[in-house]
């Protein structure tokens, strides 16, 4: 009995490590090298949406993570400064200034920046991490979970979509 005991215990305890080892490879600040999705042939093309793009995804180590991806010039857009931005008047006034040409092109630009902030989880048995969705920039998104397989190559982590055919690669910042 007391070998058992003893078994348990050093399994019970290994796996705890094996846990807390994962989301300590996973925290930091990554930039985005590139996304890519998988053709029909199986090979791994640069994702038009976001090729020259921004990217940043943050995992704190505590369960909470956020990402934000935009497309090439999106911090170039001339909207509002960044007092203006945040004044409801200032954004009815600029919105009622526009054109229809003018709103589609500003409707067109914020739809480049993608984004959310979640909690996140880790499976025990594999290399997933799991997002629980908070907040998101496309509403349909909020409160979904988004479960993605990891891997490393030196100091960049594979992120991989389990519902497509999409995969992220992002370089550890120092």
């Amino acid at each position: 009995m007391k070998i058992f005991f003893l078994i348990t215990t050093v399994l019970f305890l290994s796996s705890c490590g094996e846990k807390k080892d994962k989301r300590e490879l996973l925290t930091g600040m990554y930039k985005l090298i590139v996304s890519e999705n998988l053709d029909t042939n199986g090979v791994w093309r640069a994702d038009p949406w976001a090729k020259d793009g921004t990217g940043y995804i943050v995992y704190d180590g505590l369960g909470h993570m956020a990402v934000h991806i935009t497309r090439e010039g999106y911090k170039d857009y001339n909207w509002l400064n960044r007092n203006d931005a945040l004044k409801p008047e200032k954004i009815e006034a600029r919105i009622d200034s526009m054109s229809v040409d003018e709103l589609k092109a500003a409707v067109r630009e914020f739809a480049g920046s993608y984004a959310y902030a979640a909690n996140y989880t880790m499976e025990d048995t594999a290399d997933i991490v799991i997002h629980h969705r908070l907040t998101a920039s496309i509403p349909a998104e909020w409160g979904t979970v988004a479960p993605r397989a990891f891997s490393f190559s030196g100091d960049t982590v594979i992120l991989r979509v389990l519902d497509g055919n999409r995969r992220l690669k992002w370089l550890k910042m120092q």
